[in-house]
């Protein structure tokens, strides 16, 4: 059974001659555990509340456990009746609901029972802000521990009560600061992570790219590698390995194809320490034919689809070369390895 406190105020605000009155205790603290929450009518949540300030009410012992039982349904209603000017004795065990069930709506209606005449009702106003902790009712915690001189009916200070409230509510936002500290540091580790692997693909585009405009366009053959050709007759007496240059197109059972990403040097080996031999667009449509054992280039021709003035001009006349992986889709399939070889040149008869 709940009990309530008598009032320290006029006799208007007396409980009724009818009912035995006694000084009693404090009111016992909230449950330790969130109780199950059950339906009800707002014509149920309506009556309670009712009882709440009526001792001669059949529902009046009950009142609280019921409406504490039915929970956050029960919150906007309890709030509506917590307020300066309402009989003390239904503001004090509407404060000792919201309490318990410790809803953070309740705050502004709390704070604005601070101001009630009754010390009983400022006492569990004080006690269900706690409960609630809400840190927006320091300011009106720190006021009423400062300057409230009342007394409950059992004994209690306001004042120390708003103090207790301030050491407990001040206690939890320096925890949550911390917490909102770590999550803050996690975050700019995870952003500083991020931003070094960007400036690591960065790196290796910008590589490929400062390549791009040395090559002339239009330009159809390699300065500088040039072959001889031999005569028809001649008898090869030795043979000289020059540069290196791909190698002759591996057989394919299956056309895998692709897409440029951005415009892009087309080289005769794979690296960029060699001039570019052609140069293709965004959205050309390519065939990948190889790429090297690390696949980070691909030998590649163009297919059916790609822009004018995309071109590969290899020497040897295969429409094919290497380009970087991270300037293409990747290949839908698995595509064969294929590491160029030194090429064998002959060396004519004077």
């Amino acid at each position: 059974m709940t009990t309530e406190p008598e009032s320290n105020q006029s006799s208007s605000e007396s409980l009724p001659s009818s009912r035995p009155t006694r000084r009693l205790t404090a009111p016992r603290m909230p449950r330790a555990t969130t109780p199950v929450e059950r339906p009800a009518s707002r014509t149920e949540i309506d009556e309670l509340i009712g009882a709440l300030g009526n001792p001669t009410h059949p529902r009046h012992a009950e009142a609280v456990d019921a409406l504490v039982a039915i929970g956050a349904a029960a919150v906007p209603a309890l709030c509506a009746v917590v307020g300066p000017q309402q009989p003390w004795l239904l503001v004090y065990r509407a404060t000792e609901v919201l309490a318990q069930i410790g809803d953070g709506r309740a705050t502004g209606p709390l704070i604005a029972a601070l101001k009630h005449q009754n010390a009983n009702v400022r006492w569990g106003a004080v006690r269900a802000l706690t409960q609630v902790g809400d840190v927006r009712a320091l300011f009106a915690l720190r006021e009423v521990a400062r300057s409230d001189q009342g007394r409950t009916s059992w004994g209690e200070s306001v004042a120390g009560a708003a103090q207790s409230a301030l050491d407990l509510l001040s206690r939890r936002s320096i925890w949550a600061q911390s917490l909102e500290l770590i999550k803050l540091s996690i975050v700019s580790v995870i952003f500083l992570l991020s931003v070094a692997l960007a400036f690591g693909v960065i790196g290796t585009l910008r590589n490929e790219l400062e390549q791009f405009g040395r090559y002339v366009p239009g330009q159809t053959e390699l300065p500088n590698l040039v072959l001889p050709t031999p005569r028809p007759t001649a008898t090869p007496r030795r043979s000289t390995p020059v540069a290196d240059q791909p190698t002759a197109l591996p057989a394919a059972t299956s056309v895998i194809t692709g897409t440029v990403l951005q415009v892009a040097n087309v080289r005769p080996l794979p690296g960029t320490n060699n001039q570019p031999i052609g140069r293709i667009n965004a959205g050309d449509e390519i065939i990948f034919l190889a790429r090297t054992t690390n696949g980070q280039w691909y030998l590649i021709r163009l297919g059916d689809q790609y822009s004018p003035d995309s071109f590969i001009a290899n020497p040897d006349g295969s429409g094919a070369g290497w380009v970087n992986q991270a300037l293409v889709s990747p290949p839908p399939a698995d595509v064969p390895v294929q590491e160029p070889l030194p090429l064998i040149v002959p060396t004519a008869t004077p």
